[in-house]
């Protein structure tokens, strides 16, 4: 039979200390309330959460279930569990750690428009590389390569003789097309073409990107009887052959497929030739070369 022993205050023999001997149970009924550094609870569940309601007394808030978030009630007396939608969250400020940004692209790359804000820059094409614009102020993406440096090498060579009578200006062996990869390129054109006509006569040549004459004169002085050109040749021997070779930087602003080319034509009823003197003859007086027209792509 059980004995109840009512007491005030227990103490130890020696000491200070209590002991309850191996195989015994103490038992506390009510629980060791706060002031007693207990909870003043008696059993809890898994997961469950102390929180004070005052001073000297804690409860217990059991656990909330999948995806919840603890939060204050509606009375900001209590912490509970509930549901928050994400998306209706203010964004994190760049004060507080964030970015203040609520989505992005992948490759995206943040930087800072300013001591407290970001911003993305999408990512660029293949091959791009970042750089500084024009204003220093934000990066950019902007076409690979070194400026200055040359992308692209095309070159035609006419090793064949060619030649025309017209009096307008007319294609021949000395075209070519070239695509660049940027519009901000530049097109170095070099020339080495040889020609010869008959004694004492004039022809002439422009330099043409695609069907516009580019290179050519502009002064409109003296009238418009003579379409403007790139230079002209006048034959003092008619055994001999012409070198004329030039070089002009063209700006197309284009990444299509651009065709560039010397024309040429007669002036005064002759016959102009390409890569052989106007007289010929199986001999060593009498040359025959080649010409040929290059286009390199030079990197902004």
């Amino acid at each position: 039979m059980a004995s109840t022993i009512k007491v005030d205050k227990i103490e130890g023999s020696t000491g200070s200390t209590i002991t309850v001997p191996t195989g015994q149970t103490f038992t506390v009924t009510d629980g060791i309330g706060v002031a007693g550094g207990g909870t003043g609870l008696t059993s809890f569940t898994a997961g469950d959460v102390l929180y004070a309601t005052g001073s000297t007394t804690l409860a217990k808030l059991a656990k909330g279930t999948a995806e919840q978030v603890l939060a204050m009630n509606s009375g900001a007396s209590a912490p509970d569990w509930g549901s928050v939608d994400l998306t209706v969250l203010p964004t994190i400020t760049v004060a507080k750690g964030g970015t203040a940004l609520e989505s992005f692209s992948a490759g995206d790359i943040l930087y800072a428009t300013g001591t407290t804000t970001l911003a993305k820059l999408a990512k660029g094409g293949a091959s791009e590389v970042l750089t500084m614009n024009s204003g220093a102020t934000a990066p950019e993406w902007a076409s690979g390569g070194a400026s200055g440096k040359i992308g692209q090498v095309v070159t035609v060579f006419a090793g064949d003789t060619e030649e025309t009578s017209s009096a307008t200006f007319v294609d021949n062996a000395l075209t070519l097309a070239i695509t660049p990869t940027a519009t901000s390129s530049k097109i170095y054109i070099t020339v080495d073409g040889n020609f010869g006509a008959q004694v004492s006569y004039s022809c002439q040549f422009r330099l043409v990107r695609d069907s516009t004459p580019i290179c050519v004169s502009t002064d409109s002085g003296i009238g418009g009887s003579q379409p403007p050109s790139t230079f002209q040749l006048k034959i003092a021997n008619q055994s001999s052959i012409y070198t004329r070779g030039m070089n002009f930087v063209d700006s197309p602003s284009t990444t299509s497929a651009t065709t560039y080319k010397l024309q040429w034509r007669e002036t005064e009823g002759t016959t102009l030739k390409m890569n052989r003197a106007f007289t010929t003859s199986d001999s060593a007086s009498y040359p025959w070369c080649a010409s040929n027209l290059t286009c390199m792509e030079v990197l902004a």
